[in-house]
């Protein structure tokens, strides 16, 4: 296995799957990264050779919003919906949906789960 910035990518996979392991990278994005990096998207992990592989994590550390700084970003979007108290905000304090789902039933597990 490659271990490329914190994630563990599977050698069984292509160079395009494998990339969209990390948050924040869809297939668009993933497609712009091999084409930048110069590698088809066909090209299985295992094949790579290690200046590919740095040439890739430089690629990925170039998109903003990845991993950690993407989890951040959207830990500081709710704070701030908390601090401003929207109505978005209060119900993310009470761990109710904010997004006007029903309360009767379905919430029940949301209310169990702390999630930010």
């Amino acid at each position: 296995m490659v271990y490329l910035l914190n994630v563990y990518l599977p050698e069984s996979q292509t160079v395009m799957q494998a990339i969209q392991q990390f948050q924040g990278i869809g297939p668009n994005v993933a497609l712009q990264i091999c084409s930048e990096c110069g590698l088809s998207g066909d090209v299985k992990v295992s094949d790579l050779e290690s200046g590919d592989v740095e040439n890739l994590a430089k690629q990925i550390e170039n998109f903003p919003f990845i991993e950690t700084n993407l989890k951040r970003k959207i830990r500081e979007r709710i704070e701030r919906l908390i601090q401003i108290k929207s109505y978005r905000g209060r119900r993310h304090l009470a761990q109710l949906p904010s997004r006007g789902q029903r309360t009767h039933k379905n919430a029940q597990t949301r209310k169990r789960v702390r999630h930010f």
